[in-house]
């Protein structure tokens, strides 16, 4: 709990709210910093509800479909086959007031149909680390031929290859364990609908302040037909190895964890910082020691 005289002590802060120090209430009775919530999380709460609400100058449309007020949020390169550019928009409903997060695929050829109707399995995916799927829709507001699949907002996370760039990822063996779980997490939810992410990298993956970790692209390449010659099993069993991709790219940031080797390009493996079973499990999701890759056996090796 912050203290008091630890408020005062930055009155720039943005969210700051001074309580009084002293009461003259009778001893019985409560400060009036008793009737508040805990100042950490009030100014959590309050970030999060100006992020939401802002809304930044661009060239976007003031409305597309059933949104307005949009505001661009960040544009990444997702790679499949070749590389698909999605722009993500924050907007606010007409029919609900809420927040959405517009993921925008823009230019699609003439002659290319994206099956909207496979986003309605991605609709009944109901789990804490997936961003929910809502619909999808084609528009020209734009001024192209335009895919939006609408997802929802998560105040202030942003796609984790960009926090990796930027060296705003925790170092720790605790921070990766988290990933590792979160996304587990979220895939056994995912492939018991019978469905598989199939686009799982970090630049898919958003990451919040708290660390909360997010898949923020259901239904996209299903939409797509990104990987339409797979298996449901191979798709599922691929997006089981890319978590271990992810722990790769997450690694590379420290010299310590990656071995050169000559003649070859250098190869990302734990560090000595790191415990015995973190090394299995690496191990385990990168070096195709198994045939096949189970949710179980993470959660096992955990």
């Amino acid at each position: 709990v912050v203290t008091a005289g630890a408020i005062a002590s930055d009155p720039s802060d943005d969210y700051f709210m001074k309580l009084p120090q002293t009461s003259s209430h009778a001893s019985h009775m409560q400060p009036a910093s008793y009737f508040a919530i805990d100042e950490n999380l009030r100014r959590a709460l309050a970030r999060e509800t100006r992020a939401t609400c802002s809304v930044d100058d661009s060239e976007l449309p003031f409305q597309v479909h059933n949104y307005y007020s949009l505001s661009p949020l960040e544009t990444v390169d997702i790679y499949t086959s070749g590389a698909v550019k999605q722009q993500s928009i924050k907007a606010q409903s007409i029919s609900d007031g809420r927040h959405y997060t517009l993921d925008r695929i823009a230019g699609l050829q003439p002659g290319q149909k994206p099956e909207l109707g496979a986003i309605d399995k991605w609709r009944q995916v109901q789990t804490p680390n997936v961003a929910h799927t809502h619909e999808a829709f084609l528009t020209h507001a734009f001024g192209d031929n335009s895919l939006v699949i609408v997802h929802d907002y998560k105040p202030l996370a942003t796609n984790l290859a960009s926090r990796i760039a930027e060296g705003q990822v925790p170092m720790s063996e605790a921070f990766l364990w988290s990933v590792v779980l979160q996304l587990a997490s979220a895939l056994s939810s995912i492939h018991v609908a019978g469905l598989a992410v199939q686009v799982l990298d970090a630049s898919t993956v958003l990451l919040s302040p708290t660390n909360r970790v997010y898949i923020s692209c259901g239904g996209l390449a299903d939409v797509l037909s990104l990987h339409a010659a797979h298996s449901i099993e191979v798709a599922q069993q691929n997006d089981l190895r890319s978590i271990g991709q992810i722990l790769r790219v997450l690694l590379n940031r420290s010299p310590d964890n990656v071995i050169a080797v000559q003649g070859q390009a250098p190869m990302v493996v734990p560090g000595r910082g790191y415990s015995p079973e973190f090394k299995e499990l690496f191990g385990y999701l990168n070096h195709h020691v198994t045939p096949v890759v189970t949710i179980e056996d993470i959660l096992r090796l955990a």
